[in-house]
């Protein structure tokens, strides 16, 4: 855990300090929605599996490279003999961005998810929430000023289980 946040707490620093010099390349301000689908990797008790992963993001970017960003993710059921896991959630995030060129760019995030699991891991059973923070990075690869195609990775924590996600989707911004 002292890794993820010094590995965090570095990423930060490097958005915070190379975002200003290169925010002149990229369009500024706007509000902007997306989706993406993609996978997630789940490593507890006897489940070491891959499932789908559904996710909606809103979001609002103040300038060129800081925003902030609202999302609802779905972890699709994992089932493993008497193990089974099931999430989802809403997250609130920072999001730090470096452009690259006029429409795309590279950006870092930091934040709280709040979770509903229900999940038998190990002989435990149980329905549960709670909140935890996350953290992910990513590229959108804009094809004009409104459109981009959005590349996430991200780190969960529901429930005392690491989640690791890679997603693929749009996003459009007004």
């Amino acid at each position: 855990m002292r890794i993820n946040k010094l590995s965090s707490l570095v990423g930060l620093a490097a958005a915070l300090v190379l975002g200003p010099m290169a925010a002149a390349q990229a369009k500024g301000p706007g509000i902007y929605f997306g989706a993406s689908w993609g996978a997630y990797s789940i490593k507890q008790s006897n489940l070491d599996d891959n499932d789908n992963v559904l996710k909606a993001v809103v979001g609002g970017q103040f300038n060129d490279w800081f925003g902030v960003e609202g999302s609802w993710t779905d972890f699709n059921r994992v089932n493993n003999g008497g193990d089974r896991f099931e999430s989802d959630g809403k997250g609130l995030a920072a999001v730090f961005s470096m452009p690259v060129g006029t429409v795309s760019s590279v950006f870092a995030k930091a934040g709280q998810f709040w979770w509903d699991s229900d999940s038998s891991l190990g002989g435990s059973l149980g329905a549960s929430s709670g909140n935890d923070p996350f953290w992910g990075g990513g590229f959108k690869f804009g094809f004009n000023d409104h459109l981009a195609l959005r590349l996430d990775a991200e780190r969960y924590e529901v429930a005392d289980t690491n989640l690791n996600t890679f997603m693929v989707g749009l996003e459009f911004k007004f």
